[in-house]
């Protein structure tokens, strides 16, 4: 367990992913909002804010495996369900910006890209209670 100012910075990648938690949950509502009949002035804001929940979410990973290769020496690097499960939130959310594009024109890619949404949101929630027990206590 790190000791003195590398505990303080181990608990950057925490302090990262609830910040890019609560982006991709806000995201997540202004994306589900510009379904619904009259929330057309939703889908521009959920356009322009996506790509920086995807950023957060990449800079969450990379914090992680920083954090853990610098200084959680006690910890195993890239094992364990946390962070496997981080790589599919990655993954999802990478597959839907990628699908994105192609939402205005493709009923298969309007479909799929809210449930990769919703799943990677869901999986992101789970990530706080296998994280928990790895924090730098």
């Amino acid at each position: 367990m790190p000791t003195g100012i590398p505990r303080v910075l181990a608990f950057l990648h925490p302090l990262i992913a609830l910040a890019t938690i609560a982006l991709i949950y806000h995201v997540a509502t202004l994306g589900l909002r510009s379904r619904q009949r009259r929330g057309e002035d939703a889908r521009p804001v959920h356009r322009r804010r996506a790509p920086w929940a995807l950023a957060m979410t990449w800079l969450s990973a990379a914090s992680g495996v920083a954090a853990t290769w610098l200084w959680r020496q006690d910890l195993e690097l890239a094992s364990g369900w946390h962070f496997w499960i981080g790589l599919g939130v990655v993954a999802l959310l990478s597959t839907g910006a990628a699908l994105s594009r192609q939402v205005p024109e493709n009923q298969t890619a309007r479909r799929i890209h809210p449930a990769l949404g919703l799943l990677a949101l869901l999986l992101a929630a789970l990530q706080v209670f296998f994280g928990m027990p790895l924090l730098p206590f």
